[in-house]
């Protein structure tokens, strides 16, 4: 699993390992999680795709596509439980070229063409279909007979299949203005987020002031531009203590010149005090290559 699929499924367990990226856990708005899939439970509140702005109740289904903005939030008269069902589109992908399910659905999603009504309501044949893949999905794992990870992918294609029976026609609708900013600034992080990383940097990415960058930033992610940063950050360090076989204590020590805990407390000292303890060297070296 590369970093860019993980930061998707970082609060998730992987079912099976290697290459089975699923899962379903209940979360409730406002104690939860904000950004995520969303398969409403009970009460109501409203989900934005894109910032565009869907109210929900128990039963709607949401599908969110890869590189899709999204988030929810719960009504002011109570919580809302939903369910998450997250999902790589990579398990269900076929390595042919010529493969008809690819080409006119994988792909088709991937690329934001394959148009369907969101979000899909309960009384509709449309909702009849997907809710029962999604069950029956979510049944499987909950009893995990032998082999079940066949009848999950079985019912994901199940899943698609509703999805690109109940598809319309017409122009791919442009992003609104800010959520086209934003995906700009969210991959200039994702490219990024190793090196040092300013305000003003993601606001010229996004062509406007730092101020006006981080009032609207705020508005429309729910969250400070800093405290994204962070959390990708932190996604990644996690990441590659996951999911690399690489003696990580050792690599720091070669690269800062000190282990992690050392590197922090002389973050933390001033240049008088690491000059004092005799440990001026160490101290350059740690400072020069900070991030």
């Amino acid at each position: 699993m590369e970093l860019e699929e993980y930061t998707q499924f970082q609060e998730t367990k992987l079912h099976e390992k290697p290459g089975f990226a699923y899962e379903t856990y209940l979360c409730t708005i406002p104690l939860d999680f904000d950004r995520v899939n969303q398969y409403i439970k009970k009460g109501r509140g409203t989900v934005s795709v894109n910032l565009e702005s869907y109210p929900v109740e128990a039963g709607c289904i949401v599908p969110v596509l890869p590189g899709e903005l999204h988030a929810i939030d719960g009504a002011p008269d109570g919580p809302m439980e939903y369910e998450n069902i997250i999902f790589s589109l990579s398990i269900l992908d076929s390595t042919e070229t010529d493969d008809w399910c690819r080409h006119h659905v994988i792909q088709a999603l991937r690329q934001g063409t394959l148009l369907f009504d969101r979000p899909i309501r309960p009384g509709t044949a449309f909702h009849d279909a997907a809710a029962a893949a999604l069950d029956a999905a979510d049944r499987a794992c909950e009893a995990r007979p032998q082999g079940f990870a066949l009848v999950v992918k079985s019912q994901l294609f199940m899943f698609l299949h509703a999805l690109y029976c109940n598809r319309h026609t017409g122009p791919v609708r442009p992003l609104v203005e800010e959520a086209e900013w934003l995906k700009g600034v969210i991959a200039y992080v994702k490219a990024h987020y190793a090196e040092r990383i300013t305000v003003a940097d993601a606001a010229a990415v996004s062509g406007y002031s730092p101020s006006h960058f981080m009032r609207i930033f705020r508005q429309e992610a729910g969250q400070t531009f800093v405290d994204f940063l962070t959390d990708y950050r932190l996604s990644a360090a996690v990441y590659y203590l996951k999911e690399t076989r690489d003696e990580i204590i050792r690599r720091f020590n070669r690269k800062y010149g000190a282990s992690p805990g050392r590197y922090r407390k002389l973050s933390r000292l001033g240049e008088n005090e690491a000059i004092a303890a005799g440990e001026e060297s160490t101290l350059s070296r740690t400072r020069s290559r900070r991030c």
